[in-house]
């Protein structure tokens, strides 16, 4: 890593919190459109929950439990549906968005003090998250979004046991932050039995609701609705089947199915059944880079850590049969904090891929599907994820070999950056 200027405080200054609050004005200000999203399913849900009815028993409810836990307290708030929307969005913005923007400004200000590029983490990701409001609000996913960079930036600083917890808590809110939970155990393992102990404590706290929940409610139930999903048309291999349907070499329909558009047809089928077993052997290779760095060469600075954990988390995303709009927050976080030091093409072309995908709902034919354009667009968008991804695998394969081994000692000092 490059040497950064330490700074005598790590407090934020008054100026970092006066920038904080003007980068929440546009997403305050979005919060009062009309767009709905996902939004009305939340409040159905949150609303039938309210009044009695137990989740998957009474009606369907497809996300993991700890979600509606988030959706109750903007339906109890908003009283209808309007009102739900206003406050759930503001609760994103004021909360959440809130977090993610206080944990990169003050990761800058840690690593680089009052240098220009401690303000790059957050800055990039105000840019981004403003671009891709249209589903940043309508959506949930900046919760768990915050919970998984949380985890992190408290792995880093040592507070194992409320990164625990913070994992726990936001695989048991959309799952798949459960793939950085190897890492981290990499990382506390090499630390001693002391912070393993204290990670797994926080795991343990962060699911423990679920034994009596367990009694009332049959949460597990969420799976069996992901594992009859179809072929989401932005999924890296369904882009690639439609670009194919339309040069007349596959014969797929574009579907509106329950939870998203799909390709549906025999050759959809065929290449769903390849890409899941594609996701699920790529998502366990990638952990296991991921775990092998770790292990022979333990991350020094915060985006050291950020680089690992983007390995495991771009292999879920862009080898997933489903690749909805909003997987491309998940990982905006961590780029951004990648930016502190050391190469930044990887983080620059994923945070370009998250804004683009504004791109493909402005003026498409999304629900009839893609005209030539738009495909390209996606095929442009999932190959720069999958660019992004293999560079810091590649980076994170170099960063595993045992170059210290001979030297034990240097494990305390900042090392330097493997070459991109």
């Amino acid at each position: 890593m490059s040497a950064s200027t330490p700074s005598s405080s790590f407090r934020l200054a008054p100026r970092h919190w006066l920038a904080l609050a003007v980068s929440l004005l546009p997403l305050v200000f979005y919060s009062f459109s009309t767009r709905e999203g996902d939004l009305p399913l939340y409040f159905r849900t949150a609303r039938a929950f309210l009044d009695g009815a137990v989740p998957n028993r009474d009606f369907r409810f497809e996300y993991p439990p700890y979600a509606l836990l988030w959706f109750v307290p903007a339906t109890w708030a908003g009283g209808d549906l309007r009102g739900f929307i206003l406050a759930f969005s503001l609760q994103l913005t004021l909360v959440f968005d809130a977090l993610i923007k206080w944990l990169l400004l003050s990761e800058g200000v840690r690593r680089w003090g009052t240098a220009w590029r401690a303000w790059v983490p957050f800055a990039a990701y105000f840019v981004v998250s403003w671009i891709q409001s249209v589903h940043y609000l309508k959506r949930y996913d900046v919760i768990p979004a915050a919970l998984a960079l949380a985890g992190l930036v408290a792995l880093m600083r040592r507070r194992e046991g409320w990164a625990g917890a913070a994992l726990a808590v936001g695989t048991v809110t959309k799952l798949y932050p459960a793939v950085l939970v190897p890492l981290a155990l990499a990382v506390c393992w090499r630390r001693g039995a002391k912070p393993t102990r204290a990670l797994f404590t926080g795991l343990v706290a962060g699911v423990l609701p679920l034994v009596p929940l367990s009694f009332v409610w049959p949460w597990w139930q969420f799976a069996s609705f992901h594992v009859e999903r179809g072929l989401q048309v932005e999924a890296f291999s369904a882009g690639l089947l439609w670009a194919a349907h339309q040069l007349g070499l596959a014969d797929v329909q574009w579907v509106h199915a329950p939870a998203s558009y799909e390709l549906h047809g025999a050759a959809a089928e065929g290449v769903r059944a390849i890409t899941r077993q594609v996701w699920v052997a790529g998502s366990l290779l990638a952990a296991a880079v991921s775990v092998r760095a770790a292990w022979r060469r333990p991350p020094v600075h915060i985006e050291d850590l950020a680089r690992l954990a983007l390995v495991p988390l771009v292999a879920f995303v862009i080898l997933n049969p489903v690749l909805s709009p909003q997987y491309l927050i998940w990982l905006t976080g961590a780029a951004a904090l990648a930016l502190l030091s050391g190469a930044v093409g990887p983080s620059a072309v994923l945070l370009v891929a998250a804004a683009i995908t504004r791109g493909l709902f402005a003026g498409s034919t999304y629900s009839k599907g893609f005209q030539p354009a738009y495909t390209l667009l996606l095929l442009v968008r999932n190959a720069m994820v999958l660019g992004a991804g293999l560079a810091w695998a590649r980076e994170t394969w170099r960063w595993g070999r045992p170059v210290l081994a001979e030297h034990p000692e240097a494990e305390a000092a900042p090392a330097p950056a493997p070459p991109a």
